[in-house]
C-alpha cells in the first residue's frame, strides 16, 4: 500500500466529491476540525517548512481523504521539525507530535537491524560459520524451519538475507495467520508460524522474484529470539531505541497504554453508507511484531531517521555500524517494472527499506499499513533530509502521506510544478478501483468465463459447512441471508456463501459469488474496517467427490497476485 500523491488538481476535488459519499463532511463540527488541526509541537530553529501554509495544505489533505490526523516530522541537517495536524481520538483530543501511532512495516528496519548487530557482535557460529546474512535459516531454527515436500533446496539454502529482502519465492501468506494453534488451540507463537511453512506453497524460484511476505520477516523474527533467548521487543529497545532516545517507542501497543502513554484512535472512513469515521478496536499483533507490531511517534521516528542518515556519511553515526549501515541499505533485488512510477527507474529492495533515486537523489523509503493506521519513512542521505508521517486511517492515511512528503521533498529540490509526477490521479485511480471491487470481481478474475454460465453441480446447501487446511486453518462457509437454497443458478454477481475469520490474526469476512459451475469468485474484506479499501479477491474451486457430495475447496488467494494454490478438506 505506497501511493504517492502531489497537489490536487480542481478536477480530482471535485471526482472526490462525487466518488465518496457525505465529501467534505469528514468531522462532526466544522468549528472543532479547524481549531484541532492547527500546529501543537514544532521543533528546530531554521526555516520551518512546516509552516502555516504547510498547515493549511496538511488541512484540506485530512479532510479530502476523510483521514482524522496526522503527524509529520521533517529531519534536515542538524535541524528536526515535527507538528501534528487533525483528530487523534474523537471527539476532540488533536494529533501532537508525542501521540503514537501504528507504524506496521516500517517495523522491519529496525527488525533487519538487530540482525546486523547480533552478525557484528561475533558470539553466534553455526556448521556453515560465523553468523552472516548469508547464514541459512535451516542452520538458525532446525527442525521448526521445514518446507514441503519438493522445497528441499530452498529448506537448506535459504538465508537471512534472502528472508529480510523479500527474494524467498514465498509469497504473502498473511491469511494463514492464526490466532490458536495446534490439538490444545493454544494461543499462536511465531514458532506455530514458522513451522506451518511445511503447508504452503512458494510460488517464485528463490533469487528470482521480488515477492512481499511478512511471514518471512516472523521467521526472522523467531530467529532472533531463538539466538538471544528474549522477547524481540526488549532486544529493540536495549540496543537501538534507549541508545538512540526513543522512549515512546514500543513492539506491543499493550505496553505502550500500560505505560500511560496517549495511542491515536484507529478510524476508518464509511463509503458504503452515510459516512463519517467508525472507530476500529487496538489490534494486538504478538505473532506478527517483527514484521509491523511497531507502536511509535514522529518524535522518535525523527532520530531513527537521523541515525540513519549520519551512518551513511561513512562514520557509521550511532548505534549501527559503519558495515551495518552499508549491508542494511544495499540493494539485494530490484522489483518489478510498475515500481517506477515517478523514480528515476524501479525500486530495488535491501534489507527492510526501499531502494531507489529520485531526481538524481539516492531514496531510501517505507510503508506502513494496518487495520486503521498507515505510516511512511523517507529519507535521502545525500540531502541530509527525511519526512516520516504518521496517521490513522488504513490506506488514506498513506495517501495523504505522500501528498505531503512529495509537496516538502519537491520543494525542497525546487521541482516545478509541471515536471512533478501525478501521485494525485495514481492515489485517487487506486481508491476508485478499490471501492468498485465487490462489482468488478468476477470480471476480473474470471474474464473468459462461460455465457451463460454452467449451472453448480448440487443444490447450494451443499456447500455450506466447515473446511480445513493445517495452516490456512477453518473456513466455515454459511448461507448468505435470503439466498435460494434450492435453486442451482445463481443470481449474477451476488454473493450467496459468506464466511467470518474472526479467529484469525488479520481478521477478514470472505464472499463467495457464483460464476460458472464450480468456480467462485471471492470477495474478501477486513472484518473491522469494511469499507473496501483493503478488500483483495480469491478464486475458489469446489471439487465434488465420487459420492456426490463436496469434499475439497481449492482457494487461490490474489494479493499482490497469485499465492498459490491452497487446498482445503471438508471436514463437518
Amino acid at each position: 500500500m505506497r501511493f504517492m500523491i502531489c497537489p490536487y488538481t480542481a478536477a480530482l476535488t471535485t471526482a472526490l466529491a462525487l466518488l465518496t459519499p457525505g465529501f467534505a463532511l469528514g468531522y462532526p463540527d466544522e468549528g472543532l476540525a479547524q481549531e484541532v488541526m492547527v500546529s501543537t509541537g514544532g521543533e528546530g530553529r531554521g526555516d520551518n517548512p512546516l509552516d502555516e501554509g504547510f498547515a493549511a495544505f496538511t488541512r484540506a489533505a485530512l479532510e479530502r481523504w476523510h483521514v482524522p490526523g496526522i503527524a509529520v516530522a521533517v529531519v534536515d541537517g542538524e535541524e528536526t521539525w515535527t507538528e501534528g495536524y487533525g483528530i487523534s481520538s474523537f471527539p476532540s483530543t488533536p494529533v501532537t507530535p508525542s501521540t503514537l501511532f501504528y507504524a506496521g512495516s516500517t517495523t522491519k528496519a529496525f527488525t533487519a537491524a538487530i540482525v546486523s548487530l547480533l552478525i557484528d557482535s561475533g558470539d553466534y557460529t553455526f556448521d556453515s560459520g560465523p553468523l552472516s546474512w548469508q547464514t541459512p535459516l535451516a542452520d538458525l531454527l532446525r527442525d521448526d524451519f521445514v518446507l514441503a515436500p519438493g522445497y528441499e533446496w530452498p529448506a537448506a539454502h535459504l538465508t537471512l538475507e534472502d528472508a529480510l529482502s523479500h527474494r524467498t519465492g514465498f509469497p504473502r501468506h498473511d491469511k494463514a495467520l492464526a490466532r490458536r494453534y495446534g490439538p490444545d488451540s493454544h494461543p499462536g507463537t511465531v514458532r506455530d508460524v514458522v513451522r506451518s511453512l511445511r503447508y504452503l506453497p512458494m510460488v517464485a524460484e528463490p533469487r528470482v522474484e521480488w515477492r512481499y511476505c511478512n511471514v518471512m520477516y516472523m521467521v526472522v523474527s523467531h530467529a532472533i529470539q531463538t539466538l538471544t533467548g528474549r522477547w524481540l521487543g526488549d532486544t529493540m529497545k536495549e540496543r537501538i531505541w534507549t541508545p538512540l532516545g526513543m522512549n515512546d517507542t514500543f513492539l506491543s501497543v499493550e505496553q505502550a497504554m500500560d505505560g500511560g502513554r496517549e495511542v491515536a484512535g484507529g478510524y476508518y472512513w464509511d463509503y458504503k453508507g452515510k459516512g463519517g469515521f467508525v472507530e476500529v478496536p487496538k489490534l494486538g499483533l504478538e505473532l506478527a511484531n517483527g514484521a509491523g507490531g511497531v507502536v511509535s511517534n514522529v518524535r522518535d521516528y525523527a532520530r531513527w531517521v537521523r541515525c540513519l542518515i549520519q551512518g551513511d556519511r561513512g562514520d557509521g553515526g550511532a548505534v549501527l555500524s559503519k558495515e551495518a549501515h552499508r549491508e542494511l541499505k544495499r540493494a539485494r533485488i530490484v522489483q518489478g517494472l510498475e515500481s517506477q512510477k515517478g523514480f528515476d527507474a524501479p525500486l530495488a529492495y535491501a534489507l527492510g527499506w526501499d531502494v531507489g533515486t529520485y531526481k538524481g537523489h539516492r531514496l531510501f523509503k517505507h510503508s506502513g499499513g494496518m487495520e486503521a493506521y498507515g505510516a511512511l519513512v523517507y529519507f535521502f542521505p545525500d540531502l541530509e533530509f527525511g519526512v516520516v508521517t504518521l496517521a490513522n486511517t488504513a490506506v488514506t492515511s498513506n495517501v495523504v502521506g505522500q501528498e505531503l512528503i512529495w509537496k516538502l521533498v519537491d520543494e525542497k529540490l525546487g521541482i516545478p510544478k509541471e515536471d512533478r509526477y501525478d501521485w494525485a490521479g495514481l492515489g485517487n485511480k487506486m481508491i476508485q478501483q478499490q471501492l468498485k471491487q465487490p462489482e468488478t470481481a468476477v470480471e476480473e478474475l474470471y474474464p473468459k468465463r462461460a455465457d451463460p454460465p454452467v449451472p453448480r453441480t448440487l443444490p447450494l446447501q451443499e456447500y455450506v459447512g466447515v473446511y480445513s487446511h493445517p495452516a490456512y486453518q477453518n473456513i466455515t462457509l454459511e448461507l448468505v441471508d435470503g439466498v435460494d437454497t434450492a435453486s442451482r443458478t445463481s443470481p449474477s454477481k451476488t454473493s450467496e456463501l459468506k464466511a467470518n475469520r474472526g479467529n484469525m490474526e488479520w481478521q477478514m469476512t470472505f464472499e463467495f459469488i457464483h460464476v460458472s459451475g464450480e468456480f467462485w469468485a471471492v470477495v474478501i474484506d477486513m472484518l473491522n474496517t469494511p469499507n473496501s479499501l483493503n478488500g483483495q479477491l480469491a478464486r475458489a474451486e469446489f471439487v465434488v467427490g465420487v459420492n456426490g457430495k463436496v469434499d475439497k475447496l481449492k482457494m487461490e488467494f490474489m494479493e499482490d497476485g497469485s499465492e498459490g494454490v491452497i487446498v482445503f478438506d471438508k471436514v463437518a
